[in-house]
């Protein structure tokens, strides 16, 4: 699966969603890199990581295209990319408001 730090959400194919019983909730219009809109099938999924269940939304693609790993579910697993390194590293949320 590659990791798609300019993909919003994760996408996984249809073949793969069929089988975890992930079911299209809505279609959700859907811009590519090369600026193409396309319809895809959005629903949500639960991941597991070090013990941490989490609920992520996710768009279900045609087989033929590879999965995605979007910025929503890195941010929602509380992860980054290190881009010297490449890998996924832990990360903190951030609060930018002032607090008083």
């Amino acid at each position: 699966m590659l990791v798609d730090t300019g993909a919003t959400v994760t996408k996984i194919p249809e073949s793969i969603a069929n089988r975890l019983g992930i079911l299209p909730a809505h279609q959700a219009e859907v811009q590519l890199a090369d600026g193409r809109v396309v319809v895809r099938g959005e629903s949500e999924a639960q991941v597991e990581l070090d013990g941490r269940r989490r609920t992520i939304p996710v768009l279900i693609g045609p087989d033929q295209e590879e999965p995605l790993l979007g910025l929503t579910t890195l941010e929602i697993l509380k992860l980054k990319v290190n881009p010297v390194t490449q890998r996924l590293e832990p990360a903190k949320w951030i609060e930018y408001s002032l607090t008083h």
